[in-house]
């Protein structure tokens, strides 16, 4: 009887102890600038996504992050981007969406622009979080008002 529950003890250890695969990963980093009026909006964006069971979303992240930093050095620019990503989410894969939301004037009328990235298992569940992400990042941005256009989309 010992030693069959010792073996248990190993096998829940392991098992307690050993992370889930990883199959999809993505990660965005987006530039912020100034317009004509000193506000904020989005003037480019570096984007990393993969399958791999070594890979997750901050993996992803870092890589984003590397992009970017290595095009806006933190000499010249001391701002952080702005960066999202799935973390360890998405372990069985799905999909991600990038969103351009359809305001392209701010609110004094000089240029603006937003992106936001969403992700889920599914193509909907994707573009539902996606425009979320919207919402929170462009608090004037209205759906029905604005609309917005997909940039670019994948399964991960």
């Amino acid at each position: 009887m010992l030693k069959y529950l010792i073996g248990f003890a190993v096998v829940a250890m392991t098992v307690a102890t050993a992370q889930p695969a990883h199959a999809g990963a993505v990660a965005i980093c987006i530039q912020k600038e100034k317009n004509k009026a000193g506000n904020n909006y989005d003037s480019e964006y570096f984007l990393r996504h993969g399958k791999s069971p070594n890979v997750n979303g901050y993996v992803a992240w870092r890589a984003a992050r590397k992009d970017h930093r290595e095009s806006y050095p933190e000499s010249r620019n001391p701002k952080a981007p702005y960066c999202r990503h799935n973390g360890y989410t998405l372990a069985d894969g799905g999909y991600f969406i990038i969103i351009k939301g359809g305001r392209d004037k701010d609110h004094v009328g000089e240029h603006y622009n937003r992106w936001a990235l969403g992700f889920g298992k599914t193509r909907a569940d994707a573009l539902a979080d996606a425009k979320k992400e919207l919402g929170q990042r462009d608090w004037s941005w209205n759906l029905k008002k604005h609309g917005y256009e997909i940039e670019e989309e994948n399964a991960i």
